[in-house]
């Protein structure tokens, strides 16, 4: 009896453990009614294109929230041609002003896969920065990762990090 209960309780916390998702989000506030621009994701992990992937769900979800928003997702010929990042950001920063945008939409990819095993469980992490280019300051960061079973895709575990990680915007 006191083995089935270990094993019981062994397995309920495997449960609650193996979907988890940790969101570090900042709780900001920003104006619905400025103007924002997103830009490619950093990408670094070692699956192709994971960058533009968040960065064109980011930008799918921040459309849904009515967010007035400028794509400067160029596709991968950018990212190749990109020598680092400090120069990616300036250059993102300036294109960005470039269309009136005042806040631009950044981000990282640390994790974009499937796990090997029987049910492939994707895996996701990536961040997100938006930056008020006037005062040229990140205003607001926010950070999500999460696994989920083999029946979803990495772009809806993808999507669910970004719909709990955009900041909220009022009018």
């Amino acid at each position: 009896m006191i083995k089935q209960k270990i094993v019981g309780l062994f397995f309920s916390l495997w449960l609650l453990t193996s979907c988890s998702s940790i969101l570090n989000r900042q709780n900001v506030k920003l104006p619905l009614d400025k103007k924002y621009a997103i830009a490619s994701f950093w990408n670094y992990t070692e699956t192709p294109m994971a960058g533009l992937r968040a960065a064109s769900i980011v930008e799918s979800v921040l459309a849904k929230n009515s967010v007035a928003l400028s794509s400067l997702v160029a596709g991968s010929d950018e990212m190749e041609s990109t020598k680092s990042k400090k120069d990616f950001l300036k250059a993102k920063k300036e294109e960005a002003k470039l269309v009136g945008a005042e806040y631009l939409v950044m981000g990282n990819v640390q994790e974009w896969r499937y796990k090997t095993g029987i049910d492939g469980e994707p895996v996701v992490s990536f961040s997100i920065s938006i930056i008020d280019l006037k005062m040229d300051k990140v205003v607001f960061n926010g950070v999500g990762a999460k696994s989920a079973w083999g029946h979803k895709s990495i772009g809806i575990v993808a999507q669910e990090i970004a719909q709990e990680l955009i900041p909220k915007f009022v009018n």
